[in-house]
């Protein structure tokens, strides 16, 4: 972002002035106001391309159609294997020599043509739907960031005086990134999702209802332990991204006031607020990652307890 910097000088870095490392350290970061207006705003600038958008919903869902037919389409070479394996057993019962088993292995060799054929065009359809969000995500944050340059340029010089540097900086890159990913990755996860559970749902009420009713069990417990551990995970990540933007700003006003810095022998001091807000950003960076780290595994613990009850509940039955 390029402009004349024209504040005033204040002294050098960390100093009385406004222009200091240290200044607004203890100012919490504003909470969101109007977070659905916000969501809106973001989703008029994606209007423009609402044709691929629409395309990538539509090729998501195909790519997820695809792939949950896939297992119950399995299931067949599966149930073919069985009865020639039943068949055999039926012959040697009844005092027949049995050289090998009465398997269908051209049927089977068909079904399973016919599974790779389907994993394969759900592999395309998803590398379309991602190629195109990719497209639409990274052009609507370049339209983000070419209104927050002109943004920018009409403020008054006094929003500089009362918003650090690195604030700034923050904002126009790392939070830019971060809506990037979020349109790349959630926006199309979410899609997927719901209609990955529409569907498995489905096709497992075909299969068993019964079974269906043990594993949906599970999803409540799921439920209760995100809802548990994502806030604590929220305020990690917002003192990460706090603490990231006040390192920033530090970073810059010492490097670009470097001449200042050493001409009043204020390195030692820089020294010392940089080691603070490092360490402030490790604290509160390794809290904010372990803690969504462990939504993973309790995750799978959960699905893992759920494979366990619908495989004894099958056996049984």
């Amino acid at each position: 972002m390029s402009k004349t910097n024209t504040r005033p000088s204040h002294g050098p870095a960390g100093g009385p002035g406004h222009g200091g490392p240290g200044r607004n350290l203890g100012v919490k970061g504003e909470k969101p106001k109007n977070f659905w207006g916000t969501v809106r705003r973001l989703f008029g600038y994606m209007s423009k391309r609402m044709v691929a958008i629409i395309a990538v919903f539509v090729l998501a869902i195909a790519a997820v159609i695809f792939q949950i037919q896939t297992p119950k389409v399995l299931g067949k070479a599966t149930t073919e294997i069985f009865k020639g394996v039943m068949a055999g057993a039926q012959q040697m019962q009844q005092g027949q020599q049995v050289t090998k088993f009465p398997i269908d292995f051209d049927k089977i060799a068909q079904i399973i043509a016919t599974v790779i054929v389907m994993y394969l065009i759900s592999a395309v359809f998803n590398f379309l739907q991602q190629f195109i969000m990719t497209r639409v995500s990274q052009r609507t944050v370049y339209e983000l960031r070419h209104d927050l340059e002109a943004k920018m340029n009409r403020v008054p010089i006094s929003y500089y005086d009362t918003h650090t540097n690195g604030d700034i900086m923050s904002r126009a890159i790392n939070d830019m990134d971060n809506i990037a990913s979020t349109l790349q990755q959630n926006l199309t996860q979410f899609v997927t999702s719901a209609v990955t559970l529409i569907g498995v749902i489905v096709m497992m009420l075909s299969i068993s209802w019964q079974l269906t009713l043990v594993a949906l069990l599970m999803i409540p417990l799921s439920l209760i332990i995100a809802m548990i551990v994502a806030p604590k995970s929220q305020v990690f990540f917002a003192d990460q991204q706090k603490s990231l933007g006040l390192l920033n700003n530090q970073v810059e006003e010492t490097y670009g006031g470097h001449t200042i810095v050493k001409t009043f022998n204020h390195t030692e001091k820089d020294q010392e607020v940089f080691e603070k807000e490092n360490q402030n950003l490790y604290a509160a960076g390794w809290k904010a990652q372990f803690i969504s780290a462990i939504i993973m595994p309790l995750m799978n613990f959960v699905k893992n307890l759920g494979y366990v009850f619908v495989a004894v509940l099958g056996g049984v039955k």
